[in-house]
């Protein structure tokens, strides 16, 4: 019995030495010699690594490294919580008229009239206030943006900052704290026409274009907007398609709280409240004294699971910031700590990981593939009814929706994937033939293929991975 035991052994392990030469062989492409990779796949239930390349290594994760924030700000905050924007009043209510001041205390909810979900923040600050009784307001409308204190990573490029990919979040957030500049192009070589932007803000300063030189050329979208990213004077460089009636891209808002301010009072006059004095305060420094002021109520967004879901599957780095700033309750550094608590907690190797931002578009941020299996193992064996759902799924959704469209992936890979300049990432479960899921991770870094290349070899390596496993 021992000796056929030992020849079992023996013919498991030389199936997975052969396995392993199998999966080597994906890799060995001459472009990529002087390239970095980085590999870990686990089974999930028993952490049995079924293959690994560099696991332990550092590398640039770009957009995978949302996993982190999504899988321990759901577990820490937990799926129900909700970002919340408070309303109080100060002065008396007489004859309808609140003879004082209205004020907005946001708490960094980045859903506030985004393109992504069915808010309702503006009309429940509204109906708040009717049910008050109140038709008219004589004081100020003031906006409390004082809750944190915002600022553009220090490490994102120059390239990045000013478009919408880059948006911060604020205490007081709207429509995805973006603009949006629509063009006219004709022929290639022309430059193209700017028709408008929106949204605009009410009263100078407004945002304006000092300086287009975007023209039409074929191809997709490869225009980009620079300038101080809090400043409203931009230009504009690069090309877009041509002969195109309506085409837009999306710029980071210099001044969201602004921007919700103008938005807001329209709305109030839209539900019959009339400001009177229709200006507003912003306030960004914590001085405001709420001790005369009477609380009505917190206006809640749509719960954490759905802001996860949408951050991963749409890969937002606005949502991702915003849910650093929640986890650390208004600190980001407090916010970086927690996770390094999570890791620790749960013998997942810290050493294995810089964290620099929440989203990932900072080239000092590192992580290992092994950290990664690891986090999404243990995310996995926590929370298996809904792990699968917070990931865009091949063949079917957000960025994996064109990975792979045929079987035997589609449907069976779930992954956040990762892309800036050389570098590309992907990172979730695989579901294998024998049933069983498979925690991948597979990272390159300073590749000198394609991406369309890039993305060939790991969808042979996913394949490979499904009919051996």
């Amino acid at each position: 019995m021992r000796q056929f035991l030992t020849i079992l052994y023996g013919l498991y392990f030389l199936a997975q030495a052969q396995q392993a030469v199998q999966y080597e062989a994906i890799f060995q492409l001459k472009a990529l010699a002087s390239s970095f990779i980085g590999i870990s796949v686990k089974e999930v239930n028993s952490q049995e690594i079924i293959y690994e390349k560099n696991s332990h290594w550092q590398f640039v994760p770009a957009s995978t490294f949302k996993l982190l924030i999504s899988f321990i700000g759901l577990e820490k905050l937990g799926k129900d919580f909700r970002f919340k924007t408070a309303v109080y009043i100060r002065g008396e209510i007489k004859n309808k008229n609140l003879e004082g001041d209205v004020i907005i205390k946001g708490y960094g909810d980045p859903t506030i009239e985004s393109r992504f979900f069915k808010s309702s923040v503006l009309q429940d600050i509204c109906d708040v206030l009717k049910k008050k009784g109140i038709e008219k307001i004589s004081g100020k409308l003031i906006v409390d943006n004082s809750y944190f204190h915002p600022k553009i990573n220090d490490h994102w490029v120059w390239e990045d900052v000013n478009n919408y990919y880059s948006a911060i979040p604020y205490p007081v957030n709207i429509y995805d704290n973006e603009f949006h500049i629509y063009f006219q192009s004709a022929n290639s070589g022309d430059t193209v026409k700017i028709l408008k932007i929106i949204p605009q803000y009410t009263k100078p300063p407004l945002i304006e274009i000092t300086k287009n030189e975007v023209v039409a050329q074929a191809g997709g979208d490869n225009a980009y907007i620079y300038g101080d990213p809090i400043g409203y004077q931009k230009r504009i460089e690069g090309s877009l398609p041509a002969h195109q009636k309506e085409y837009s891209i999306e710029g980071a808002l210099p001044d969201p709280p602004r921007m919700f301010a103008d938005v807001l009072i329209h709305k109030l006059f839209l539900n019959n409240i009339e400001l009177q004095n229709k200006t507003a305060v912003i306030l960004n420094k914590d001085s405001f004294n709420y001790s005369n002021s009477y609380f009505l109520g917190d206006i809640y967004s749509v719960p954490l699971s759905e802001v996860v879901s949408l951050t991963n599957l749409h890969s937002i780095n606005l949502f991702a910031e915003a849910i650093m700033w929640a986890l650390g309750k208004g600190n980001y550094d407090k916010g970086k700590k927690e996770i390094i608590s999570y890791l620790k907690q749960y013998a997942i190797n810290d050493k294995e990981i810089n964290i620099d931002d929440a989203c990932g578009l900072s080239r000092l941020n590192g992580i290992s593939a092994d950290v990664l299996t690891a986090l999404l193992s243990k995310f996995y064996i926590k929370n298996k009814e809904w792990a699968f759902t917070i990931l865009p799924v091949a063949g079917e959704s957000g960025t994996m929706k064109k990975f792979s469209d045929t079987a035997p992936l589609k449907g069976h890979l779930m992954c956040k994937t990762g892309y800036i300049e050389r570098v590309r990432t992907y990172a979730g479960y695989l579901k294998v033939k024998s049933g069983k899921v498979l925690a991948v991770s597979v990272m390159y870094n300073n590749f000198n293929v394609s991406s369309e290349k890039i993305k060939q070899i790991s969808k042979t390596f996913f394949e490979t991975l499904y009919q051996n496993y």
